[in-house]
């Protein structure tokens, strides 16, 4: 990989981590209508809650809050602006994508929008919790019964 290409990475992956779309500030509105979820690592200060309004099986809208690092903040940032507007089935199908991605199993890179940039996160044993954390937090609030 070039010079090039992992400074593409980095910015993206900085991008998301200090200018979050998907989190929760102060003027954020969550009410009882979202589905959440909490996640945390126990091998870091990853600790995220994730917050998923479905209406008719359709996502409306994907926010999280809480603590974590640059890896892990800014996959579920990218995640939460990837599946809203998207069905449940068709968000479980881009998320499963990306676990598998992030476990070094096969993938479709083509599904995976900005998400690309933690193909080689596999590889770094210590950082995989943190690509996962929000992520299946997003996962188990978009899976709750309303």
């Amino acid at each position: 990989m070039s010079s090039n290409q992992l400074d593409i990475r980095r910015q993206i992956i900085l991008d998301h981590y200090e200018n979050p779309i998907a989190k929760i500030d102060k003027h954020t509105k969550i009410n009882k209508t979202y589905r959440q979820a909490h996640r945390d690592s126990p091998s870091c200060i990853d600790d995220l809650t994730a917050y998923v309004l479905v209406n008719n099986h359709k996502i409306k809208d994907v926010k999280f809050s809480g603590i974590a690092c640059a890896i892990a903040t800014s996959s579920t940032d990218i995640m939460a602006n990837l599946i809203k507007h998207k069905t449940i089935t068709t968000a479980n199908q881009l998320i499963d994508n990306y676990l598998a991605m992030i476990d070094g199993k096969k993938y479709n890179r083509k599904l995976l929008g900005e998400l690309y940039v933690f193909e080689s996160l596999n590889k770094q044993l210590n950082r995989i919790n943190c690509g996962k954390v929000g992520i299946q937090a997003i996962q188990t609030a978009l899976n709750q019964k309303s």
